[in-house]
């Protein structure tokens, strides 16, 4: 017996079952994982208990492990699929099509003098418009409860023109996205969350993932208006990928807990630092391509943004 036989002997031996133990099942076989079972989810993974995804399509080979019991327990919450198959494909629903002859490349972009390199947009605002060079000390305002806050789901013309309009009022604003790459190349954004200090909104970005930009583009693109996100380097490439937006005068609080060498920079840490506030992650990995949005969903995605326009106040 060579030696890696030898070392999966002894790795089968410890969890309890021989090598090759594998039960038969029907015109297939299970792959047994330490000897467990697991039934597949019928609608999907789940979120929060999701693998590679190995075994989750159709055919003969099935991979099975083991969870400790088959139906949630009393009063427990349903799982929360991360994909769910029966969902239609957005790209048909909303006829979203891709130019798969056009690499993705930014818009706006001029050719210098000499046609040696592109020219950003915002290349030649001068930085002082946008920084703030003498920020007052002040206490943090905590955030309205979410029953306190108008809140706007903004699903057609009329709402996003009332929504760039009162975009334009404000000198901050919070930005969260949420993006799906199920079955998809490149992935679609999903939703996108915006909040003031007086109001939130829900933007259906599949809906009307056309007209984005060209209502939303200015405010964004305006130094003169703080946009606050967290982690944004993804939220960045989607802004302009899928609407074609800029985003200048970002403050990003992932990069300023980095600045202040916390021990780690996820949103939940800053929160249960600052405010002692544990954060609630089950619908982090949902399937934002639900339609319409469960009550649920729609208050995560609320208090998700919240959370990120209060730690902007606490690390600034």
């Amino acid at each position: 017996m060579d030696e890696p036989e030898k070392v999966r002997g002894r790795e089968d031996a410890a969890s309890g079952h021989e090598a090759g133990g594998a039960e038969e099942a029907g015109d297939g076989f299970q792959l047994v994982i330490h000897g467990k079972k697991k039934k597949r989810a019928a609608s999907g993974q789940d979120c929060r208990t999701a693998g590679s995804g190995f075994g989750a399509g159709a055919g003969p080979v099935r991979a099975l492990t083991r969870e400790k019991g088959d139906a949630p327990a009393p009063g427990a919450k349903a799982k929360v699929p991360c994909h769910d198959p029966s969902i239609p494909r957005p790209q048909d629903v909303y006829k979203i099509r891709v130019d798969n002859y056009k690499p993705f490349e930014h818009v706006w972009l001029e050719r210098n003098e000499d046609g040696t390199r592109h020219v950003h947009p915002l290349e030649n605002l001068p930085v002082e418009q946008f920084v703030v060079r003498n920020v007052p000390d002040r206490e943090p305002v905590k955030p309205a409860d979410l029953e306190d806050t108008p809140f706007t789901l903004v699903q057609d013309h009329k709402g996003l023109t009332e929504l760039a309009k009162k975009l334009k009022s404000v000198t901050e604003f919070a930005v969260d996205l949420e993006h799906n790459q199920y079955r998809s190349f490149q992935g679609l954004t999903c939703l996108m969350q915006i909040s003031t200090r007086t109001e939130d909104f829900i933007v259906d970005t599949l809906k009307l993932r056309i007209y984005i930009g060209l209502y939303l583009q200015e405010p964004f693109k305006d130094p003169t208006k703080r946009k606050v996100m967290h982690g944004a380097d993804r939220d960045i490439m989607w802004l302009q990928r899928d609407f074609h937006i800029y985003v200048c005068n970002l403050f990003d609080t992932g990069q300023a807990s980095r600045v202040l060498q916390m021990e780690r920079n996820n949103l939940e840490h800053l929160l249960l630092h600052f405010c002692g506030v544990t954060a609630k992650k089950e619908y982090q990995n949902a399937d934002w391509r639900s339609r319409p949005l469960p009550d649920e969903m729609i208050k995560y995605a609320r208090e998700d943004i919240v959370r990120i326009r209060g730690g902007r106040q606490l690390l600034y």
